[in-house]
């Protein structure tokens, strides 16, 4: 764990690449919202990987839940609190691929969008092209939707705690850092 002081020393020092800071803090090390306790981590991700017949090392925590303190654009520095989600990504290309070809069929046979179902489409596909699944943007009546969200329900409040726990699928180690260090750029280019 580190302190988001201490992080922004990290961001700070200019020796330091932003690769480094999202491979050293982001995607490994124990997590905040479970004190450090690395077998809690290691059974969340398992739980999710077991689900979706994956090595645990292709689940990670990321968000406040990992930090303690938001690093996201639109939450900047927001500590992690009672309100907070804990938020797990997949990355995969064999699960984000099956949702492709999935969701490319169901797309084919929609042949009518409210215009909620257009503007929730446009911003998926903006994900999407920088390799990024986000299950809530799939489209209303897209029947995976529901068995993803009923899977994260059913480990939501409960033995991870009184939390509600959340996923979204990255296609490969590629998309899922440089989304996450260009996040580290903004926030030092913008100033700390």
């Amino acid at each position: 764990m580190i302190s988001k002081n201490d992080f922004i020393e990290k961001l700070k020092d200019a020796a330091i690449r932003e690769q480094e800071i999202v491979q050293r803090y982001i995607t490994h090390g124990s997590s905040f919202v479970f004190n450090g306790d690395e077998d809690k981590d290691f059974k969340l991700k398992k739980v999710i990987a077991d689900n979706f017949s994956l090595n645990p090392e292709c689940v990670i925590m990321i968000g406040s839940a990992k930090l303690g303190f938001s690093i996201a654009p639109l939450k900047l520095w927001k500590a992690f609190d009672d309100e907070s989600d804990i938020d797990m990504v997949i990355i995969s290309n064999e699960i984000f691929d099956e949702f492709w070809v999935d969701l490319y069929d169901f797309n084919l046979e929609l042949t009518d969008r409210t215009e909620e179902e257009q503007e929730r489409f446009e911003k998926f596909l903006i994900y999407f092209f920088k390799g990024w699944l986000r299950p809530d943007l799939f489209p209303f009546s897209y029947e995976k939707k529901n068995q993803w969200f009923d899977f994260f329900n059913s480990i939501s409040y409960g033995e991870f705690g009184e939390r509600k726990i959340t996923g979204a699928i990255f296609r490969n180690f590629h998309f899922y850092e440089n989304y996450h260090i260009q996040n580290v750029k903004k926030i030092r280019h913008g100033g700390i």
